[in-house]
């Protein structure tokens, strides 16, 4: 008589098992990056007819465009906090703004250099911590440049409560500590 085992069900029921135990795993895995903040890094956390504030480097600008596509010349400026006025337009990742320091007081700028808390500047040595790598982007919630492992040091520009610019690219600021703090 044949064990249970060495029949083709048993083969079957083990394959089964062992495509459920992989995909809990990969369930799993998005848990904890989510959990970390890696998958949602900004995501839609600006709200339509709410403030914000420009983020960058201290010296650098952000570029105000008269329409939602960075190929378009800028038409103006915003330099670290200035303050803008969302009024509910968003296209290709860009917010119209108005109330702005243009002529005609109004523009669309990219929601990767906008944030809801007023960044103010920094200029100090701060420390990833984390238990694991954590995300520089290329803008706020924007795209991978590098790896940033615990305890590297980065030089923060400007800060705000959600984001940091440093000179490594911009890093969610609940994973940097700054120096003597």
């Amino acid at each position: 008589m044949k064990r249970f085992k060495d029949t083709e069900a048993w083969k079957w029921i083990r394959t089964g098992l062992e495509i459920l135990l992989v995909v809990l795993a990969v369930i799993a895995v998005i848990f904890a990056f989510r959990a970390m903040g890696i998958s949602e890094a900004h995501g839609d956390s600006l709200d339509y007819y709410d403030t914000a504030y420009a983020i960058c480097a201290t010296g650098d600008r952000v570029n105000i465009r008269m329409f939602p596509n960075r190929k378009q010349d800028p038409i103006g400026w915003l330099e670290l906090g200035d303050e803008v006025t969302l009024d509910g337009q968003k296209k290709n990742g860009f917010y119209h703004c108005v109330g702005l320091p243009i002529e005609g007081g109004e523009g669309w700028v990219h929601g990767g250099y906008l944030v809801s808390g007023r960044p103010v500047p920094v200029g100090r040595i701060a420390y990833v911590v984390s238990n694991g790598k954590v995300h520089a982007r290329q803008n706020v919630g924007g795209k991978h440049i590098r790896w940033l492992k615990p305890l590297t040091a980065v030089k923060v520009y400007s800060w705000s409560d959600e984001w940091a610019c440093t000179d490594q690219g911009y890093v969610q600021s609940r994973f940097l500590e700054l120096e003597g703090e």
